[in-house]
Parts: C-alpha cells; structure tokens; sequence
C-alpha cells in the first residue's frame, strides 16, 4: 500500500502551505503565530474575512 504525504495548509496565508515559518512549529497544530491569531478576536475576524474572499475568487 502506497503512502502519501500530508502537505498541511497554513491557516495564517490563506492557500499555502505551511512551510514552518514560525520556530520550533511541526505544523499548523503547534504554531504560535496561529495560536496567536485565533486567540486574538480581531485578528481571528479579519483571517475570516480573507478566508471568505479567498472561497470566493473563480478558480478555487
């Protein structure tokens, strides 16, 4: 059985990949700059709005 392999998304820059930007993350799961932004309610507002604009773009 053939494996595959999980290319997780940042949740921060809506439609890429985690590239572990933030020191010491494994993932999206351990990431402070996320844990950051969805502890912030403004912040979480605003990643929302981006994550609405970018489902509502053709192509997608």
């Amino acid at each position: 059985m053939p494996t595959r392999t999980s290319n997780p998304r940042c949740p921060i820059r809506v439609g890429e990949p985690c590239t572990l930007c933030f020191p010491g993350a494994r993932g999206p799961q351990d990431c402070g700059l996320v844990y950051l932004v969805q502890s912030d309610p403004e912040l979480r507002e605003e990643l929302a709005a981006r994550r609405r604009e970018h489902h509502a773009l053709p192509n997608r």
